[in-house]
């Protein structure tokens, strides 16, 4: 998107939702609660006409993104949708480069408590996997 690029939001018909899934061996004892599964909240940009739509839309993602595959100990794995965790309106008008998308209120903390949610450049860019070509 360049810097004057805009998607227009007008009606306000845009989301966001967190959609986790889990991956595991497919013969994991799924009896077990407290197994342990590798877990991601991933967050999708939806377009609908009402936060119900979004939200069975953002279902729709989840349960198409469900898929199994043998890894490289020959081990069968699969990925599961586990649900919504959060559907957030995008309240600006228009959506562009800068656009503020979410937010999260912490209350009333102590200055410390503020300070400690912020991580250093380097730690932030080391976790960036750039798309490959």
């Amino acid at each position: 998107m360049s810097a004057n690029e805009k998607i227009s939001n007008k009606k306000g018909n845009w989301y966001i939702a967190e959609i986790i899934e889990k991956r595991e061996p497919f013969n994991n004892n799924k009896e077990n609660d407290l197994r342990r599964v590798v877990t991601w909240g991933n967050f999708h940009l939806i377009k609908a006409e009402s936060p119900k739509l979004a939200y069975e839309k953002a279902v729709k993602i989840g349960k198409d993104g469900e898929i199994n595959f043998t890894n490289s100990d020959n081990v069968e794995m699969e990925y599961t949708f586990v649900g919504i965790a959060d559907l957030i309106p995008i309240y600006e008008d228009n959506i562009e480069d800068g656009s503020e998308l979410m937010w999260t209120n912490y209350g009333s903390i102590s200055n410390r408590k503020s300070e400690k949610f912020v991580r250093t450049e380097e730690d932030i860019l080391q976790n960036i996997k750039l798309k490959k070509d």
